[in-house]
């Protein structure tokens, strides 16, 4: 079921980037709050809808990983943070903002998701997974920071 909650979440999350106005905005204050200022985009209440919006799928997250174990506890979550990440950043997210889609991120969670499945199965302890997440990030902070500047 969590896979069907994906593709949906996945879905809808295209459609507003893409398909309205608030992903524009989204994407123009991620790549220059000056210019989406002096467009007339209303940096500060974009923000914090996005903040919102942040929250709520956050909270969906949580909700759903709690029905998986059957209970809840205060640091449910705590461990998928690194994995996160590494799925953003490889699926073509830039840590500087203004590019990135949830395409590339849908791909990058089933990267990482394959990843985690082929150290387990060669028998990798959680030392060397959390190491290859954190190789997978640095690479791809490295990557775009060569590709923004020799853009310039």
């Amino acid at each position: 079921m969590q896979m069907l909650w994906l593709v949906v979440i996945t879905i809808l999350g295209w459609v507003l980037l893409n398909r309205h106005r608030f992903g524009a905005h989204v994407y123009l204050i991620g790549d220059n709050i000056n210019s989406a200022e002096l467009m007339g985009v209303n940096t500060g209440r974009i923000r914090i809808q996005v903040f919102m919006l942040v929250g709520v799928v956050s909270a969906f997250a949580g909700i759903l990983a709690s029905f998986y174990v059957a209970y809840f506890w205060p640091t449910l979550g705590a461990g998928f943070l690194l994995q996160t990440l590494a799925s953003v950043f490889l699926g073509g997210t830039s840590v500087l903002g203004g590019t990135g889609t949830i395409l590339g991120t849908f791909l990058g969670a089933f990267i990482i998701g394959a990843i985690e499945a082929a150290t387990v199965a060669i028998g990798l302890t959680g030392f060397w997974t959390n190491f290859i997440y954190g190789l997978i990030i640095v690479l791809s902070v490295i990557m775009h920071m060569y590709l923004r500047r020799r853009g310039d």
